[in-house]
């Protein structure tokens, strides 16, 4: 008599096949992979050939307060990690390579940095369409010659040193290559410049002082730029952009930056108010023929306004508008000098018990004769990234999906 599949105490999770078990065990970090192998003879060799490849050093040494542990801990990471490169089957591609890694001693930092490299590279060699590394306390100082691959879709790093020629390597030596996520980086290039990029996400990163840098990405069509140290870049050649997410912390021609993203679908923009007020008395806003969506930080609710009704004016397609305003709000629209005859709906970025913030907004647009609008309160908590990057899988957060 066959035993039921719900019988009590029965191994359900090896009946099924090795492709799926590999694919339920690419979930787990590297090392609890690996310890599967003590399950049964069956289980042995499975972690050899899994499609992704999760190292995480905090499984080895996780706030270690002891210097000596941690250094023997840090030496146990990175003995696991290349044993368990060198030990993988090479017939199996490797669908992403994900990194966490600490550089504990800054004058160990070029030598931890060439071994990241070497693993880097293995994954490479392995065709994995994903990389992603993360690293804590000194930033990861990586040979931009490591990157070199045919197959190399998707890069992510987070706190790492990118020398001048790091985007012209890219450029050359990953012709596939579309989407880039860089977080808390120090870019030294004057130029980022790519004809493949379809995803560029650059997140608290430091720009050199000595110089302007600029991007141009003629196949770009999503860009974030979230709060750049100490220089804005400038953005050339963005013909393909649709979705745009702009949040800054310092000034810059604002004129410049916005004939940029005239083309765009959809705008996410944050910026000092100062940038405005400068240059109130010149035409600093340019025509958005094709937006649909825009979000507007509290920049655009002082002055009377001037910034609000300067993109209402220009936006003749829009149909939603998301606003994040100030806790008080004092200026009216004096009078509508805009048309916006396709804008439906308004969105409020407060809190569920704000009802007096949401109520001053619909007042805005109440008394210059926008009575219909559908006006609707948006949590007042605003993610520009998503957190799984941190995690396992980066996905790539766009305006767009933010006025969604």
């Amino acid at each position: 008599m066959m035993e039921p599949a719900h019988a009590p105490g029965r191994d359900r999770l090896s009946a099924l096949p090795d492709n799926v078990l590999r694919r339920i065990m690419s979930f787990l970090n590297a090392r609890q992979s690996v310890q599967t192998c003590v399950l049964s003879r069956r289980w042995r060799h499975l972690w050899r050939s899994l499609p992704r490849i999760n190292a995480d050093y905090t499984e080895f040494c996780f706030a270690c307060l002891d210097e000596k542990k941690e250094k023997v801990q840090e030496a146990r990471f990175k003995k696991f990690v290349s044993t368990l490169l060198l030990r993988r089957d090479p017939v199996p591609l490797l669908d992403k390579f994900w990194l966490r890694y600490q550089v504990s001693d800054g004058n160990n930092n070029e030598k931890a940095s060439a071994e990241a490299g070497l693993w880097i590279s293995h994954a490479l060699q392995l065709q994995t369409p994903v990389v992603e590394v993360l690293t804590f306390q000194f930033p990861l100082m990586l040979d931009h010659a490591v990157f070199t691959s045919d197959y190399l879709r998707k890069l992510g790093l987070s706190n790492a040193y990118l020398r001048m020629g790091f985007f012209e390597q890219l450029n050359r030596g990953c012709p596939q290559l579309e989407d880039v996520f860089l977080n808390d980086c120090i870019i030294l290039d004057d130029e980022i410049s790519s004809t493949t990029l379809k995803t560029l996400n650059i997140y608290a990163s430091r720009f050199s002082e000595d110089y302007r840098a600029s991007i141009s990405t003629p196949s770009l069509t999503s860009l974030t730029l979230y709060k750049p140290d100490a220089s804005v870049p400038s953005l050339k050649d963005m013909k393909s952009l649709v979705s745009a997410s702009i949040i800054l912390d310092d000034n810059t021609d604002i004129h410049e930056l916005l004939m940029s993203l005239s083309g765009v679908r959809n705008l996410d923009l944050e910026c000092p108010q100062k940038m405005v007020t400068i240059a109130k008395n010149t035409q600093w806003c340019p025509e958005f023929k094709d937006l649909v969506n825009l979000s507007l930080g509290q920049f655009c609710l002082g002055s009377k306004l001037y910034a609000l009704t300067e993109f209402l004016k220009n936006s003749p397609k829009l149909e939603k508008l998301t606003l994040d305003p100030p806790e008080v709000i004092i200026d009216k629209l004096e009078e509508r000098s805009f048309e916006c005859e396709h804008l439906k709906i308004v969105e409020v970025i407060c809190s569920e018990d704000d009802s007096t913030l949401l109520k001053l907004v619909e007042d805005i647009f109440v008394t210059c004769g926008m009575s219909s609008l559908q006006i609707n309160r948006k949590s007042s908590y605003k993610q520009y990234y998503s957190d799984d990057f941190f995690r396992f899988d980066y996905d790539s957060t766009t305006a767009q999906e933010h006025a969604e």
